[in-house]
C-alpha cells in the first residue's frame, strides 16, 4: 500500500485515479473550488498556484506518490486566457514538482497529446514537440517545468475517456448524451487520436510509479481511430443508432483554438517498460459500458461542447 496525493481529484481524471487509487492505496486529494465525496477518498482545498500552499500540502501529508492532474483543460479558454493557462500548467506543474521533490515522493505527472501539431500522427517519446495551440504550449512549458523540479518525475502525455462527476464531461459522454436522446451528433472524420480508458490509464500510472521508471512516456490506446470512428465504437457497445453520428470535418467547428488532426501515439516504449502490450480499445468501451449503473461518482450529463 503506497500513499499517494492526487491533485485536482475532483475533475474527470482525478477523480477516477482517486477512486480506483483507494481501492488498495490510502489517497488524499486535493481540490480548488468544488469538492466531490469519494469513497476512501480524504479531500482538502488548496490553491497550487500558491507555492507556500504546494508546500504546505505535500509537506504536511507525504505522499510516497503525487499524481499531478490539476490544471487548465479547457482549450478555448486557454487561447483566450494564456496568462490563466500558464498560471495553472506551468506555475502550479513547477510547485507540485518542487514540492514533491522536496518530500521525496515519485511523482507522476499528467501532460497531453495536444503538445504535437498533428501533422503526423504515431508520435513517440523520442520525436518534437510543435504545439499549435496556447493549451498545448502551456502543458509542454509544464512539462519542461516538471522535469527541471523534479529530475526523477514521471511525464505522462495522454488522451482518454471516462465517466466523471464535474462539469467536464469525457467525449464519450458527449456522444451518449445525444446518442440516447436519439439527436444528430457532428463526428470529426479528420481528427485521429488513441484514447484510453480512465480506469485502463490509472492502472498504468500507478503500474509505472511502482515499478520505477522515470522521465517521458506515452500512454495511448492500442489503436488510432477519428472520432467519428469513435462515437460510432461507442453506439454500437451501447446498442445506439451510430446513424446519429454525422461525419464532419472539425474545420466547420470553428473552435477559438487550433486543434491539431493526428494526435495518435505510439506506445512501444510504455509497453516495453511494463513488458505486456497497452489495453485495447473493444475492453475499454466493454468496462465502460459495464460500469455506468455501479459508477459511484455519476451526476446527470448536461449538454455543452465536446471534449
Amino acid at each position: 500500500m503506497a500513499r499517494i496525493l492526487i491533485t485536482g481529484a475532483s475533475g474527470l481524471l482525478g477523480s477516477n485515479l482517486a477512486l480506483l487509487g483507494a481501492s488498495e492505496h490510502e489517497v488524499l486529494g486535493t481540490f480548488h473550488r468544488h469538492s466531490l465525496d469519494i469513497p476512501g477518498v480524504q479531500l482538502v482545498a488548496a490553491d497550487l498556484t500558491d507555492p507556500e500552499a504546494a508546500g504546505t500540502v505535500i509537506g504536511s501529508y507525504r505522499p510516497e506518490w503525487v499524481v499531478h492532474c490539476a490544471g487548465a483543460t479547457e482549450v478555448d479558454r486557454c487561447e483566450l486566457e494564456p496568462a490563466w493557462a500558464w498560471r495553472l500548467n506551468v506555475d502550479m506543474a513547477r510547485h507540485v514538482a518542487a514540492a514533491a521533490q522536496s518530500v521525496g515522493a515519485r511523482l507522476a505527472h499528467i501532460s497531453t497529446d495536444a503538445v504535437f501539431d498533428g501533422e503526423a500522427g504515431e508520435y513517440r517519446e523520442s520525436d518534437e514537440a510543435r504545439p499549435i495551440s496556447i493549451y498545448g504550449q502551456s502543458k509542454l512549458a509544464g512539462e519542461r517545468g516538471v522535469a527541471e523540479s523534479h529530475p526523477e518525475a514521471l511525464i505522462l502525455r495522454i488522451n482518454f475517456f471516462g465517466w466523471g462527476a464535474g462539469p467536464k464531461r469525457s467525449l464519450a459522454e458527449w456522444f451518449l448524451e445525444r446518442l440516447e436522446a436519439g439527436q444528430s451528433c457532428p463526428g470529426f472524420t479528420d481528427v485521429y487520436f488513441s484514447p484510453l480508458l480512465a480506469q485502463h490509464l490509472g492502472r498504468l500510472v500507478f503500474e509505472l510509479l511502482a515499478a520505477g521508471p522515470s522521465g517521458l512516456f506515452h500512454l495511448p490506446g492500442r489503436i488510432c481511430l477519428s472520432k467519428y470512428e469513435f462515437g460510432v465504437r461507442l453506439a454500437q457497445a451501447f446498442g445506439l443508432d451510430p446513424s446519429l453520428i454525422r461525419p464532419t470535418s472539425i474545420d466547420a467547428a470553428k473552435f477559438p483554438a487550433a486543434r491539431a488532426k493526428r494526435l495518435c501515439l505510439a506506445g512501444e516504449k510504455v509497453e516495453a517498460a511494463l513488458g505486456r502490450p497497452l489495453p485495447d480499445l473493444e475492453d475499454g468501451l466493454r468496462e465502460f459500458r459495464e460500469s455506468r449503473q455501479s459508477w459511484p461518482l455519476r451526476r446527470e450529463i448536461k449538454a455543452g461542447t465536446p471534449a
